[in-house]
């Protein structure tokens, strides 16, 4: 672990309840002595992942993840295991300075994509940015909220930001592959005389912006950053990295179109928001979504657009099994008008009156029928049977086959003969990690490196009556277990997870605890396995010995090795009996 200071890691690690940093990102639930929770890491409806207080550990018994806090928010938050030290150690209130560099080949990205980012921010406050901050002004954005979204102003020039950015060593392919510049006869500003707001990847980094004219030019109203290496529009949503947390805490999150939107809704108190830029989800959008396993309320614009929009989307999201939500705002085009006209509360009572998606789709089938006519009205119900099909909430179907029977005067039979009963979703096959095929002998070094793992008294007996597995991988493990022992006069599973990061390594550690997570620990069960790996051991010395004589003339050396080999043989003997 070049560059990390064990104790320091492990400081945090024992500073960090596991329960209560996994809790923050999904919720558990307690069942005996461990906690349960629906498994992030693959397609799960039924809680199938533990987390042990006590150990330190989470293991999923479907897909078999499995590690220590540290690898938990590694693989949740998509980041390094440095980075995963870093969140964890902010969480616990402990300043983590690793004084180690990661490197990454998109680090010039990041680079110059911040430092237009605080160019743009300085740039609004300057006077060429005097027009820019009126507009906004009037739109009802503060310093305040300039502040928090990094607004920025663009200036009027052609290379501005190019020549800038070519002064402190980017080259121009990398300025016009991060989306900053562009390329005609020469290189110039992809974004000029324009407000400016950074998009953020849901780890909080700025990938790229967002740019709106604020004068009334014939121009597009927004540009945005193309795709680039680190701006995937369709695996980003604005907001998110601020939004997650709260959403997790209230359980609902808000998904609205635009930028602005997500902005004035945040700044109004409403910080669970999170905009799609004008995008349809993508399915990577929803696997972001279902991360929170929160309920999503959809607010998509008051007009045409915005009913398809929600109905795009809110399909997306329901085979998707999210919990969903639909908010139609009125008086209104949008959430940000909404809001400036009416007020905060009047927008979150909107949100807590939220209609499920099922009741917006049968408000959403009435439209442009007369449902005085014969014809419309079977157009409409033939439509609801269509969305009563997908279904297989019974009682759900059988409130919504009364009331149409009841409000249209149809025979319920004749409703209910045209309802295929649906079967329950098949449980999509999960990429399950390959198991490795152990030997008796692997197998019993499993096992006995877990107890090691577990309490310090079996790291002394194994010191003391083995010191050897005959196995390079298990033997290794063996080792750094003693060291980690002889280092610190402890032992704790988490902990020594990341004794050594190496991935083959941290694979082989992960493996035997998952493989042994259920074994209850037992002193006679563990000097059993001993006394079998010594009879392992011999067995391999009584080979080695065996093909020794096979080059041996000497006859007073070969009866040598005979009494030898006949002597491990009657140590065996005692080792089976004991």
């Amino acid at each position: 672990m070049a560059g990390l200071a064990n104790e320091e890691i492990n400081r945090i690690q024992q500073a960090a309840n596991i329960v209560e940093i996994i809790g923050s990102y999904v919720n558990l639930e307690k069942q005996g002595k461990n906690y349960f929770c629906i498994c992030p890491f693959h397609d799960d409806h039924n809680p199938s992942m533990s987390v042990s207080e006590e150990k330190g550990l989470y293991t999923c018994f479907v897909c078999h993840k499995t590690g220590n806090v540290f690898s938990f928010v590694r693989d949740f938050e998509n980041v390094s295991f440095i980075e995963a030290v870093k969140i964890v150690a902010s969480k616990v209130g402990i300043e983590f300075e690793t004084g180690y560099k990661e490197t990454n080949k998109y680090d010039k990205h990041y680079e110059a994509i911040e430092l237009a980012l605080k160019f743009y921010q300085n740039n609004l406050k300057s006077e060429d940015g005097k027009k820019a901050r009126e507009y906004l002004k009037r739109r009802g954005i503060t310093d305040e909220i300039i502040e928090e979204f990094n607004i920025g102003f663009a200036p009027n020039s052609y290379d501005t930001i190019t020549k800038l950015l070519i002064n402190k060593g980017f080259d121009e392919e990398l300025l016009i592959s991060t989306g900053l510049a562009a390329r005609n006869n020469t290189v110039y500003d992809l974004f000029r005389n324009r407000i400016t707001f950074p998009i953020h990847n849901p780890q909080g980094k700025p990938v790229g912006f967002s740019s709106r004219i604020y004068e009334d030019v014939n121009e597009a109203k927004y540009i945005n950053t193309k795709e680039t290496a680190i701006f995937k529009k369709g695996k980003i949503l604005f907001n998110y990295h601020r939004a997650q947390n709260e959403a997790r805490r209230l359980k609902y999150l808000l998904v609205v179109e635009g930028q602005m939107d997500a902005i004035r809704v945040y700044s109004s108190g409403i910080k669970n928001v999170v905009a799609t830029m004008g995008t349809a989800l993508t399915e990577d959008h929803i696997k972001l979504l279902k991360k929170l396993n929160v309920k999503i309320v959809l607010c998509m614009d008051n007009d045409e657009a915005g009913e398809k929009a929600t109905i795009q989307n809110g399909e997306a999201l329901s085979q998707a099994g999210v919990d969903l939500a639909v908010l139609r705002i009125s008086d209104a085009k949008d959430p940000d008008e909404y809001i400036l006209k009416h007020s905060k509360d009047e927008f979150v009572d909107a949100i807590n009156n939220a209609v499920t998606y099922f009741d917006f789709k049968l408000n959403y089938f009435k439209k442009d029928k007369n449902l005085n006519k014969v014809e419309d009205v079977s157009k409409y119900i033939n439509q609801i049977v269509k969305e009563l099909n997908k279904s297989n909430d019974e009682v759900l179907i059988d409130l919504t086959v009364n009331e149409l029977s009841s409000q249209y005067g149809i025979d319920k039979n004749v409703l209910l003969n045209q309802i295929i009963k649906v079967e329950a979703p098949k449980i999509t096959k999960i990429e399950q990690k390959k198991e490795k095929k152990l030997s008796k002998n692997q197998r019993l070094a499993s096992i006995l490196l877990y107890y090691m793992m577990n309490d310090t008294k079996y790291i002394k007996l194994y010191e003391q009556e083995l010191g050897y597995i005959p196995d390079d991988n298990y033997g290794e493990i063996a080792n750094d277990i003693l060291a980690f022992f002889l280092k610190y006069n402890y032992i704790n599973i988490a902990d020594f997870i990341t004794y050594e990061i190496s991935k083959e390594y941290y694979e082989n550690v992960l493996d035997i605890i998952d493989t042994n997570i259920k074994v209850e620990l037992n002193d006679a069960e563990y000097v059993g396995i001993i006394n079998k790996i010594k009879i392992w051991i011999d067995e391999n010395k009584i080979n080695e010995l065996k093909e020794k004589v096979k080059s041996i003339s000497d006859i007073n050396e070969q009866l040598k090795i005979a009494d030898e080999i006949a002597k491990i043989k009657k140590r065996m003997c005692q080792n089976e009996e004991s």
